[in-house]
């Protein structure tokens, strides 16, 4: 086979990934599977080959209810047989419910059909809706429908291989067939996602909220009293389900802000520090006129931000309320230097680009692009390294911890040595040229394979002062889900040279991760400028 053939997968390519799957969770969570997960793993073993690839045929496949006479594959050779198996063993029901999501099975034309009622002019949602609010014989009256069981078993298997509800298996699919080549990893070192049954089952019952607040909020109906007694104090209390129970407060208490229940609000913001919540808490509590708590929790952010957009908001809030701190995106942007280039049709960054490149400068649309590919070629195997136990089963493109805190902490002093040995400019261009070239193609968080990043990154290395790009990644690293964004637009050099610019047309705005990093990169030498634009005509 030639590298330009397709790559064809073998027939049975679902059931080999089930079983390795299987045997994975099997072997790494014996301390959180208990008997429902035990006796699924018996009798699905149990069954035959093609009933094994039937139940997995309707698992794989969005929905509960299936017509087994549309079910058809080249693997099954005898349906009606894998079908009376799955019953047997109570994986698939006879569906015999009037639950009207079964009308979601038929074509138009086959509802209009079988309801003399119903018009072919009608759009398939209108039909749907109607049948819904109607009292009659269902479909599978005449034809026979299925219902798929042990769902709960199979999604408690698959959140445990993948960490989260929802996982894909099709995953599996996007790794062989190549659309995406992934880091080969040491599977020795891999660690179980959740420490122990409740962790897991704590992830899994706040998805489970989730979609019901969801539903909840489809039907129109009050949030609030379906609320009572949620275990969030347990949710909060393991690592893995916390991030999601916090998400999940997030928008509980935003939904209560936005239909004018401030208290309740303020009841779900106050369970969490996540951002925006302490944000959030500052501007209900000002509205409500409790001044003195509203200046108090915002130099408590202002004291120890969670990040550049909580510091900006503190500061601006205090600002206004007569408390002066020196900060103010307003007199970066008057100070700033400007331009004047005709109203483009183009994005005005590259309208820039294009001015400076008249003027005799080379220069790039960089933005988080060359910083962030910096990052990820220098300290590829330290992102990579299993031994954190931030890494949980082969098809993981980045390590689990990579946007906490414990990303720097645990790592701080492979970090910084890393760079140490890059005493010269010539060794580390050295370095990211070989991890380029050894690595191309494979997903990486921070790199994008651009046939300009290598180049203009060694032109970084040969412009930036060492030291002060050195700072620039360790102070990415502390907090990676905020500042690997928010770099200055434009890169641009020429002779012995450079200049980066935040490129700010006449009603654009500096954010709050724009200011950090304009800060931080003045404060390590490294030439960085708001460059406000005029237009001429």
């Amino acid at each position: 086979m030639s590298k330009n053939d397709p790559i064809i997968l073998p027939e049975k390519y679902y059931l080999d990934y089930f079983n390795y799957l299987l045997e994975f969770v099997e072997r790494q969570y014996d301390h959180v599977l208990d008997q429902p997960e035990y006796l699924f793993y018996q009798t699905f073993r149990n069954l035959s080959e093609q009933a094994q690839c039937l139940y997995l045929r309707f698992s794989n496949r969005r929905g509960d209810f299936f017509r087994i006479n549309k079910i058809s594959y080249v693997e099954i050779p005898d349906v009606q047989e894998a079908k009376e198996e799955l019953l047997h063993h109570e994986f698939i029901q006879i569906n015999e419910s009037d639950d009207p999501i079964q009308f979601k099975l038929f074509t138009k034309s086959e509802l209009v059909s079988a309801f003399k009622f119903l018009h072919a002019s009608q759009k398939k949602e209108d039909i749907l809706g109607e049948l819904t609010e109607i009292d009659i014989p269902l479909i599978h009256e005449q034809e026979e429908i299925v219902q798929v069981l042990k769902n709960e078993e199979v999604e408690f298997i698959k959140l445990l291989f993948f960490g989260y509800r929802g996982g894909q298996m099709t995953d599996f699919v996007v790794r062989d067939v190549g659309n995406v080549k992934i880091e080969k990893l040491d599977e020795s070192n891999f660690k179980p996602w959740f420490e122990s049954r409740e962790e897991a089952l704590s992830v899994m019952h706040i998805s489970q909220l989730k979609r019901m607040i969801y539903e909840i909020q489809e039907a129109d109906l009050p949030l609030e009293d379906y609320l009572d007694e949620m275990p969030w104090k347990t949710w909060l209390s393991y690592p893995r389900s916390a991030k999601s129970a916090e998400k999940l407060l997030l928008k509980i208490a935003y939904y209560f802000e936005q239909i004018h229940l401030p208290d309740k609000a303020l009841e779900f913001y106050s369970l969490t520090d996540r951002h925006p919540s302490r944000e959030r808490r500052v501007r209900i509590l000002d509205k409500q006129e409790s001044r003195e708590d509203a200046i108090n929790l915002a130099k408590k952010i202002l004291k120890e931000p969670s990040n550049a957009s909580e510091q900006t908001f503190a500061s601006d809030f205090l600002n206004r309320k007569g408390i002066r701190i020196d900060r103010s995106m307003t007199q970066r942007l008057k100070g700033a230097p400007s331009i004047s280039i005709s109203r483009p049709t183009i994005k005005v960054e590259d309208a820039v680009l294009n001015h400076f490149e008249n003027e005799g400068w080379n220069g790039i649309h960089a933005e988080n692009f060359l910083w962030r590919g910096l990052f990820g070629l220098i300290f590829w195997d330290i992102i990579f390294d299993t031994k954190h136990g931030s890494f949980h089963h082969p098809l993981q493109r980045q390590p689990s911890d990579l946007n906490d805190s414990i990303f720097f902490e645990s790592r701080q002093n492979l970090l910084n040595d890393c760079l140490k040995k890059m005493r010269s400019r010539k060794q580390l261009t050295q370095q990211i040229s070989k991890v380029h070239n050894d690595k191309y193609g494979i997903a990486n968080r921070f790199v994008i394979w651009h046939e300009a990043l290598l180049p203009a990154l060694i032109v970084m290395i040969e412009k930036l002062p060492l030291k002060g790009l050195k700072m620039t990644l360790i102070e990415m690293s502390k907090n990676m889900k905020e500042n690997s964004a928010g770099f200055p637009d434009l890169f641009i050099w020429r002779d012995n040279e450079y200049q980066f610019y935040e490129v700010k047309s006449p009603n654009d705005h500096l954010s709050a991760q724009q200011l950090f990093w304009l800060d931080f990169l003045a404060s390590v030498k490294i030439k960085a400028e708001v460059l406000r634009v005029n237009y001429s005509d």
